[in-house]
Formats: C-alpha cells, structure tokens, sequence
C-alpha cells in the first residue's frame, strides 16, 4: 500500500470518528495521515473546515500545540502509530491555517528547546509587527530567547518587566504554562539581575521593584536580596538551605561568573559537609570533597578541618573507606561475571574507586597510607594506566620512615613491567616475593599467577600450571582476580589453553614402571607415596579446574576436568553430580556420557550404565575416548572393556540374516571400539572380533588395521595371523596370505585347521594349493641345491603337510606330499603308512606307485621298483626326478642299470613303447649317461618322436665330443642326420653326414649305406649342393658335391653339380 492509499484509509477513519463525535480520535487519526502523505490530509480536513464541521479539529490542535492536551495513542491494523508528536501538530496546524498564534507560538518552542536562540529571537521580531493579538506571548518568547542566549540578559530581563508591567497575571500564567522548564534559570536571572544593581550601589528604582514583585509571583522564597552565607547556615545546622545555597553559587549559569580558587573549594567543602549531615548520599559527598582538592588542595584541607570535627572527618572517612571497598567489591564481582575472557568490562567502576582512594591518601593518617597507596595502584593497573601503577609502586617502594608490605608492592610492579613488556623485571619482582620466608598471601598469589605466566611463555608449560595449582590452593579468589584481570588481555586465551591441557596431564600421568617392581616392603611403601602424589595432584587439579571453569563458563573440557579430578579424589558422588551438570548442557556429549558410564558401573548401577554405553555408541563420537578414558584406574576401565566386549559379542551371536546384519555388525563395532578404548588399544579379542565385522561390512583395509594391532604386540597370535590371511586372500594377496598361514601353522596347527574349514571352497582351494605348493617348492629347493632340511624347515613341511591331511583326508595329494616330506627327513616307515592311504583311494595313481617304487629301492627289490618307477618318468619327470634325488648314488646307479636291463629285450622284440620308460628312468638315474641316451634315441626314433631322439643324440655329442673316439662320434653324427632326415631338415642331415665322413670315412660309409642308403643318401647331398649354387654359394656347392661323390662315386647328378659349380664359379675363384 503507498503512502497516499494509507493517508486516504486514515482520513477515512478520522471522518467516521468526527462523525461519530470524537474530535480527539478523529484529529489524531488526521494527524497520522498528515504524517503519512500531507497534501492528503490537508485536503480532507480542509473539505470538513468548508462545511463547518472542522472546528472541533482546528480546536484540537490548538490544545496540542500549547501542550494542554495528551495525544491519544491510537492503533492501525493491529499496530499502534507513535509518532504523533506536538511538533507534528504544530506542522499540521500550520499547514491548516498559516497564521494561527498556537502553530507559530509552538515553532517557537521548538526552535529554544534546540538551542537555536537568536533565529528564535528574530522570527519574534519579524511577528510582533504582523501579529498584535498575541504581541505578549512574542514579547514574552524573545525575552526568553535573550536570556537564554547569554548575551543580551539584561534586554531580556527588560522585556520580562515590561510584559509583567502591563499585564501581570497574563504573563505569569504564561510564563509558568509554556516555559515552565526554564522558570528556576529565570529566577535566578532575576535574583543576579538585583544582585548586580546592589552591587553597583544604586538606589531601589521601581525596576528593582518590579522584579522582585516578579520573582515572588513566579515563585516563594525568591526575593531574598541578603541571604545567609553557607557556612552559617551550616553552623546553625541548615544543611538543606546550606545545600541549595552552595548549589546556586556554584551553577550560576556562565562559566565566567563561576567561584573560583579557595572560594570554589570553600563551596564544594561546606556542601560536602552539608550533604554529609544530611546522610545523604556517599558518592554525592565524594564528588564534592574530590573536585574540592583538585581545584585547590590545601584551602580544601583546611575547610574539611575546620568545618568538620575529628569524629566526623573520621566518619567521612570510614564512609569514604567503605564506598572505595564497596567499588572494588563490585568490580571483583564484575570480573567474575564477565562474559569474555579476554573482555576488560567493570573497568569503569574503577572510577569512584580510584577517586575516594585518592582523597583517602590526603587525608588518612601517615599509617594508612601505604595501604591506600598499593590498592590505589592497583586500581590504576586494573583500568589499563600501567606506567601510572609503575610510578606509583616504585615511589612506595623507597625507602621511607613508615614503609609499608613491600610484597604487594612488589607483585604488582611486576604485572606492570609485564603489561610493559619487561618480562626481566617482572620475572625479578615475582621471584622476589615467592622467596620471602613469611610471604604476604596476596602477594604471593599474584606473584605466582604472574611467574606461572611468564614460564608459559617461555614454554615451561608443565611449571606455570603448578604455579597455578599452588596459587589456587592458596587465595582461589585472588588467582581467579589476576587471571581475569592482572593478565594482559591478549595472554588470556593463551592461558587458559595451557592450564587446561597441562591439568589433563597431571591427572593422566601414571606411575614409572619402576615402582611397581620392587618388593616387600619397599614396593609397598612405593606404592603408597605414588598414590600420595597423584591423590596430591588430583587436589591440585580440582582447583585449578574450578578456577578454568571461572575463567571462561562456556568451556565444557575444564567442567570435565573437575569431575575427573573428584573421581581421581574418591568422591564419586560429586562427580557424578558435576557431569549430570555438564550432561544438561551438553545432553549427547560423548566425553559426559563415557564418564558417566564408567561411574555407574563402579558405583554398581549396570542399567544404567548398559543405556548411557547405548547413548556413546549411537553419538558415533569415539574420539574424545582415549583421552577421557586414560584418567580412570585400571579397573574401573577394565569393568568398561569386559562390559561392552560381552555386550558386543551377544549382539553378534544374536545377528540375524539380511539387511539388519549389518546394522547390528556396526553396533557391535562401536561397542567393541569402546572395549578397546577402555583397555587402551591392548585388547587382542575385541581387535579381533571388530576386524571380523570390518570383514562382513567388506572394510577390508580397515580390517587390515586391527588385525596388524594386534600382531605389533603379540606377533604369535595364531587366530590373529589366520585372520590377516583370509584379509590378504579377500584382497587377492595370495602370497601374503600363504604367509601369514604358514606361521600360524608353525605355531599352533590345531587353531588354524577350524580358520581354514570355515572358508568358502574356493577359499580354502587358493589356501590348500598354496600350502601344497610352497611345501614343494621347499622340497625341491632344499634337495636341488644339496642343503639338509633344517629343523625348523621339518617341522614347517609337517605341519602343512599334516594340515592338509587333516583338511581333506580323501585327497592322495596330500597323502603323498606328506609321504614325500617324510621321506625327505628319512622316515620311510610313516612314509609307507601314508602311501597306503594314497593307493588305497587311488590305487592306479602313477604318482603313488613311483612312491612305493622308491619305497622298494631302499629295500633292495629293484626289479619291482623299476616297473613302479618307470611309469612316472615318461609322465612327470619332474617328479620322478625330485623322488630320484631322495636316493644315495649307489642307489641310483643300481636301479639304471636295472632300468636298462628291463629296455634291452623290449628294444629286441619291437617293443619300443613299454621300452621308453625304462629307458628313460635310466637315463634320469644314471645322470643323464652317454649309453643310456643312446638307447633311449633309438627307442623314440622307433616310436618316430623324432626330437625328443635327436635331442638325446645332441646331448650325447655335448657330452662325449672330447672323449668319444671318432668311429664313435662318427656313429652319433651319422645316427643325428639321420635323425635330421626324418625331420626333413635336408641341409643339418647333410651338414651331419659330412661331419661323420670327416671323423671316420670308412665307418660312415658303411652306416650311411646300410641307412638310409647309397642312393638315398647320395641324393640328399645332390639337393642340398644345387640349393647351394642357386644361393650362390659355389664353395659350399662344391664341397658337398665332394662328399656325396664320397658316399656314391658314381652318382651322375652329383658329378654333373660338380662340373655345372667349376663352369659358374667366378674367374680366378679356387673351388679345391
């Protein structure tokens, strides 16, 4: 709604009110519409003005403006309009009728009540020559205006005779109405105006008369030309007109006409003694009495000694001692009160104080004066003048005829020097007074409150909080007055972190181990001075917190540190009640909550303990617990640690499937963080279990963290290493989790086996493999490189070997790893016993036979160990190389032999197939020999395994090409060509064919010619040789030309590469 819609909605208002016959409502109703939108107003009462029904308004206004009327307070949509003001009334009225005497006069007003006198002055002159029917009330108005001015006081006196001549009673009546305010200033005016003229001598003139005729109109009592002196009417005991006296000569209205001087100091003096007997008020004689000797000292003494008696200068005095005691009571109270630490607020009700101390030091005794001295520099310091407290303290300070303490003195120097910067001096000064044999208790507060400052700045934390401990102990209220106060502002916050960290210490410090350990007697009466301390430093603590709790009251940590302290002084009762407090600020706090529980299941109240453990465990807060849990004892946080491991493990036991396993796994894992907290991260089981539902939640890592706790202090922990290595497996660590099993198993092989059979099958396959394998490659390691199996090494292979027993008895693996381990150490007889496990349930199991065939060889039944063993070679001969190695050499060449003695027949009648495997366990025994290679090359090259034969052949000429003769080198080459042949590598045959007729000629020529033939032969070295000369390679061309001309000297084709080589070799090229 705009201003002018709101105008016209309160013109309406004020027409139906007119209407109604309620001028006064109606007009304050214009009023606030004039206040909203003026033109609008003024329209509407102007249109009520035409049809004669405006008057009653007009009227209305008019008693506004001269102030015989109260505006009425009226309400406009619920809300009540309180801006309607004379000066508003005065504005409407003139905007209603420009000239009317009430709006000018009322203008008037306002313009003297701002002080603007001589504008008020002139419109006075500019109206009375337009406006004769109110010609008085502007005289009048002027002459006010001239008085109030200062400078034409005597014109104005004039008018005001002039107006009350010619017309008394109007201009009484006037003066009281409309300037009432000023009438005590206007008598005055009058009473100096007559003064002045007795003054100057002059005669009664009928002025003189008519102003007294005024004064006593406007008011009794004010014609008095010769009143008595204030120090008469003191002395005739007229303390009210002593009073009223000494205050008219005191406030004469121009700061020129003031008393000054001893004349000053007698008036303030004799109203202050006036005011006294009247038992009137302190601060007011106070008042008087300071500015009496700041102006003039010593015409102020002796005016208080002469006007007042030894008996009432001591009741002033002690009047004076109490108002300065009361004014530090307070400001003690205000500091305690203050809101902000680091806030100086009461600083002001310092003032009085500082001023009735100072009046004090004039006029006590000599005795008291060094008292007043030091509390007045007190106060100087405390309202921030820290070089005026300084000055004052070193002036006391010298050395006098009645010196005073010196330690007060002392310890306040050094909070100046401290405000000052000189933390030497003020460190001296400290010192000083906590040395002294008998020291001034406050003194010695300050002192220490101050010394335990300084040492936190300079990092000796540890010491200032004892100092503050022992200030405390001492004067608390005089500690909570130099923390608050005495200490610089910006040193505060500083403060009280350090005090309150350093408490928490002192309370969580435990006894060095070394008390603990001795014996007997000795160890008891250890024991019992521990315990002294600590219940000493628990003491100390409570202060200080109570302290803390005074310096900043919203601080819950030194709330908590009070009832840690009474727990640590065996009040459990009142620190119980300390935290109900500190829960009703705070109601979900964890650190209260904690606390509270651990106090309910000392005191024995275990529901409520249960429900205040349920509170911390849905806060979620668990980081506060270390700390707040390292200041009970041990068996109070043992309660704590049992409780909610037990509590935790009943939740768990109770979990039931689906989505609300896994809330109760959360609730189950605060509980047990809390067990853990309580036994100070030491609590292997509640690791443990929490890691296990860190596992469910799949919070691997996290798992991980408390798995590894719990190994850094117990490295054997078999269920805790089991438990990294099912972590390690979810993580796809294999590896690690082979490990971690592998040393539980050295460990404890029984716990393990459970750990692993609660795994998924495909758990426990990656667990069982790994096992298999690592014990493998264990075996081979230890049996390739030649090295006995350590002790430790056995008892690790049986271990796993007999774990995986226990997993899966109908596993033959696991049977014959274990047979082989036990063979590895030499127990051939448990060997046997777990072989027949193996071959009972897999009696065809190649693998197991070759076991018993073993078995048969440390027995001497080689016959029967050859046919078990020879099964295996062919199809693992890793395997059968690894039992090998478990055989003494002797051994080993005696079963080759055997091995070859069973090939030869099977070779003789066409059995190369049953014959391969003998020969290969022969070869594999007899460590690869030239003879058995031999055999087994013809045997594969009869099964056409080609390269397995012509590999055989390569490791015999590897071998024996040194020691061999040649018809015997000769022999194998001409065996690996044709070897070569068979494999259709036409250019190595070729290249072996020439080597053997190089090695033995007539021997070559015969095998070649018995196979593959003459022919055949001499037809391999006719391809090879044209590949040759094709390539260009004409000496090479030649010389295998050469060599099968060597095999078939008839040979044409041979012969004809020959001449075909000697026509297209290069001119000059020698082929021979």
């Amino acid at each position: 709604m705009s201003a002018q819609e709101l105008a016209a909605c309160l013109c309406q208002e004020g027409d139906q009110h007119l209407t109604l016959g309620q001028p006064l409502l109606a007009t304050a109703f214009y009023l606030a519409a004039f206040s909203c939108h003026a033109p609008s107003a003024v329209q509407s009462v102007g249109t009520a003005l035409a049809e004669a029904r405006g008057a009653p308004v007009v009227a209305t206004l008019e008693a506004w403006c001269r102030g015989d009327a109260r505006i009425p307070t009226i309400h406009w949509d619920g809300m009540a309009v309180v801006s309607l003001t004379g000066t508003l009334a005065s504005a409407f009225l003139a905007a209603l009728c420009p000239d009317h005497p009430a709006s000018v006069l009322h203008s008037l007003a306002g313009l003297l009540a701002h002080g603007c006198y001589g504008e008020a002055a002139q419109r006075c002159d500019t109206l009375l020559a337009a406006h004769s029917q109110q010609a008085l009330e502007l005289q009048l108005t002027r002459a006010l205006a001239w008085v109030l001015s200062g400078v034409h006081v005597v014109d104005g006196v004039t008018n005001y005779l002039q107006a009350f001549v010619k017309s008394p009673e109007r201009t009484v009546t006037f003066i009281r109405v409309h300037q009432q305010s000023y009438l005590p200033l206007l008598i005055r005016t009058l009473e100096e105006h007559m003064s002045g003229h007795q003054g100057a001598g002059s005669s009664s003139s009928q002025q003189d008369t008519n102003c007294q005729r005024l004064v006593v109109a406007l008011g009794p009592g004010g014609a008095k030309n010769q009143p008595l002196s204030p120090t008469t009417l003191l002395q005739e005991g007229k303390y009210e007109d002593c009073v009223a006296a000494c205050s008219c000569a005191l406030d004469p209205g121009a700061e020129d006409s003031r008393p000054q001087g001893e004349h000053l100091a007698a008036l303030l003096v004799t109203r202050a003694a006036a005011t006294f007997f009247l038992d009137g008020r302190a601060q007011d004689v106070l008042g008087d009495l300071q500015e009496a000797f700041r102006r003039s000292p010593a015409a102020a003494r002796r005016h208080f000694q002469a006007l007042l008696s030894v008996e009432a200068r001591e009741r002033v005095r002690a009047q004076v001692q109490e108002t300065a005691d009361l004014g530090f009571a307070r400001f003690r109270e205000a500091v305690r009160s203050r809101p902000e630490l680091r806030g100086d607020a009461g600083r002001e009700l310092l003032a009085p104080v500082t001023g009735a101390l100072r009046f004090l030091l004039r006029v006590a005794p000599p005795g008291a004066r060094p008292g007043l001295g030091i509390r007045l520099a007190e106060c100087l310091l405390l309202t921030g003048n820290a070089t005026g407290a300084w000055t004052l303290c070193d002036r006391l300070l010298r050395p006098s005829p009645r010196p005073g303490p010196r330690a007060p003195l002392l310890a306040l120097r050094g909070f100046c020097a401290l405000h000052a910067g000189d933390t030497r001096r003020a460190r001296e000064d400290f010192q000083e007074v906590v040395e002294q044999r008998a020291p001034h208790p406050g003194a010695c507060v300050r002192a220490l409150c101050g010394r335990g400052l300084l040492r936190v700045l300079d990092g000796s934390a540890f010491l200032g909080a004892r100092d503050y401990v022992t200030a405390c102990q001492l004067l608390p209220e005089e500690a909570l007055l130099a923390a608050k106060a005495y200490v610089p502002w910006n040193q505060r916050g500083l403060l009280l972190t350090v005090l309150r960290e350093e408490g928490r210490r002192m309370l969580q410090r435990r006894p060095e181990p070394g008390a603990a350990g001795a014996q007997g007697c000795r160890r008891k009466a250890a024991e019992t001075s521990t315990s002294g301390i600590q219940e000493g430093d628990a003491q100390g603590v409570y202060q200080l917190a109570t302290l803390l709790m005074e310096l900043d009251t919203e601080d819950e940590e030194p709330r908590l540190l009070v009832a840690d302290a009474l727990y640590r002084l065996g009040r459990l009762d009142d620190a119980h009640k300390a935290l109900l407090v500190a829960l009703s600020r705070r109601p979900q706090g964890a650190p209260v909550l904690a606390r509270l529980a651990l106090l309910q299941l000392r005191r024995g109240f275990f529901y409520d303990a249960n429900q205040l453990v349920k509170k911390v465990v849905r806060s979620g807060d668990t980081a506060c617990l270390p700390s707040t849990l390292d200041v009970f004892h041990d068996k109070d946080r043992q309660l704590l640690q049992s409780h909610c491991h037990t509590r935790a493990m009943a939740i768990l036991r109770a979990r039931p499937g689906g989505d609300d396993s896994g809330a109760q796994a959360r609730e189950a894992i605060a509980y047990l963080s809390l067990a853990i907290f309580a036994a100070g991260g030491k609590a292997s089981e509640s690791l443990l279990a929490r890691a296990r539902c860190y596992g469910f939640l799949g919070q691997k890592k996290t798992a991980m963290f408390d798995v590894n706790a719990v190994l850094r202090d117990e490295p054997g922990n078999v269920q805790a290493l089991c438990g990294r290595a099912l972590l390690h497996l979810a993580l796809c660590q294999q590896k690690e989790a082979i490990d971690d099993i592998i040393s539980a198993l050295k460990l404890d092989a029984g716990t393990v086996v459970p750990e692993i059979r609660s795994l998924k099958p495909e758990a426990q396959t990656i667990i069982t493999q790994g096992l298999y394998a690592h014990c493998r490659a264990l075996l081979r390691q230890r049996l390739d490189s030649g090295t006995p199996l350590s002790d430790e090494d056995t008892q690790c292979l049986l271990a796993m070997g007999e774990t995986l027993v226990k997993l899966d008895a109908q596993q033959p693996d696991w049977h014959i790893l274990l047979t082989d381990i036990l063979m590895a150490i030499g127990n051939y007889e448990d060997a046997g016993s777990h072989l027949q496990k193996a071959l009972s349930s897999a009696p065809q199991s190649v693998a197991a036979r070759a076991r018993l065939g073993l078995l048969q060889v440390k027995k001497g039944d080689l016959l029967t160990a050859v046919q078990n063993l020879q099964g295996l070679v062919e199809k693992d001969p890793g395997d059968a190389g690894f039992l090998l190695h478990l055989l003494e050499a002797s051994e080993r060449q005696s079963l080759a032999q055997a091995a070859a003695q069973e090939a030869g027949p099977l070779l003789d009648v066409g059995l190369p197939a049953q014959a391969l495997g003998f020969c290969s366990l022969a070869v594999l025994a007899d460590g690869d020999s030239a003879q058995h290679l031999r055999t087994r090359a013809t045997c594969l090259a009869q099964l056409c395994q080609f390269g397995r034969a012509l590999a055989d052949v390569d490791l015999v000429l590897q071998k024996g090409e040194a020691s061999d003769e040649p018809p015997t080198q000769a022999e194998d080459f001409c065996c690996r060509g044709r070897l070569l042949l068979s494999l259709g590598n036409e250019a190595a045959a070729v290249e072996a064919f020439a080597r053997a007729l190089e090695l033995a000629p007539s021997l070559a020529l015969s095998s070649l010619r018995e196979r593959p033939g003459r022919a055949p032969t001499a037809q391999v070295f006719q391809h090879h040789g044209q590949r040759c000369l094709e390539a260009q390679r004409h000496a090479e061309a030649w010389a295998v030309a050469e060599s099968g001309l060597l095999v078939d000297p008839e040979h044409g084709g041979l012969k004809r590469l020959k001449a075909r080589v000697r026509r297209e070799a290069s001119s000059g090229c020698r082929l021979h």
